[in-house]
């Protein structure tokens, strides 16, 4: 247990850090149905806790909806992102990715995804979660916003397909990586960025954010 000392020391430190940094949550689940009754709470714990903005996740056509939706009732707080969660590739749809294209186009609207692969559960065909997630890589060249990227069980194959777009891609987030060190320098030396989550708390290997966090230096 911190002693009082050590516990105003640690709040003086978040202070500054209040202070020099922006602080950002760029995956917030905010269309789940959990936070219908509470929302205004929720939000405002946030902004006690010196977060400024919060990106709300689009996963699906209708969550992308839901997620500007949100943007509005919460203008200059809330942003929002739109795309297919891989594994709901198997959804796609000329119509329906018109749809996601309109929703992407509006300037709340700060990033497409989440997108990308995940090989763990395979709820969609590998070749379909492939096919949409090329589909946001252009989307994203075209707008010319980030790319929000879900990998699971996939690194070689999204590397590959990534770096056939080389020299176009918009920044690239990795949002909640879950995989190994290795895996993150590959990205990290790629200039792309890496999302950590509560994940980091299970994770107590010693191949994966742990040890990732003890090699890389930060500023």
């Amino acid at each position: 247990m911190a002693t009082h000392v050590e516990q105003k020391k640690c709040d003086e430190n978040m202070e500054k850090c209040y202070e020099n940094y922006i602080l950002i949550d760029v995956g917030a689940n905010l269309t789940n149905k959990k936070y219908s009754r509470d929302l205004d709470s929720v939000i405002q714990r946030a902004k006690d806790s010196g977060v400024q903005k919060i990106m709300v996740t689009g996963t699906s056509v209708k969550a992308s909806k839901e997620a500007l939706r949100l943007t509005r009732i919460y203008p200059n707080t809330l942003y929002s992102t739109a795309g297919i969660h891989p594994h709901d590739a198997k959804s796609y749809t000329d119509e329906s990715w018109e749809e996601l294209r309109h929703l992407a186009e509006n300037l709340e609207c700060v990033a497409i995804g989440e997108c990308g692969l995940d090989y763990n559960r395979n709820f969609s065909e590998p070749e379909d979660q492939r096919t949409v997630f090329r589909k946001h890589i252009e989307l994203a060249i075209e707008l010319n916003k980030p790319l929000f990227v879900h990998e699971r069980d996939a690194h070689e194959d999204l590397i590959e397909i990534l770096d056939k777009f080389k020299g176009k891609l918009p920044p690239v987030l990795i949002h909640c990586f879950t995989g190994s060190s290795e895996s993150a320098l590959i990205y990290l030396e790629r200039g792309f960025y890496i999302g950590l989550t509560g994940y980091l708390c299970k994770d107590k290997s010693d191949t994966g954010i742990r040890k990732l966090l003890r090699m890389v230096r930060f500023p």
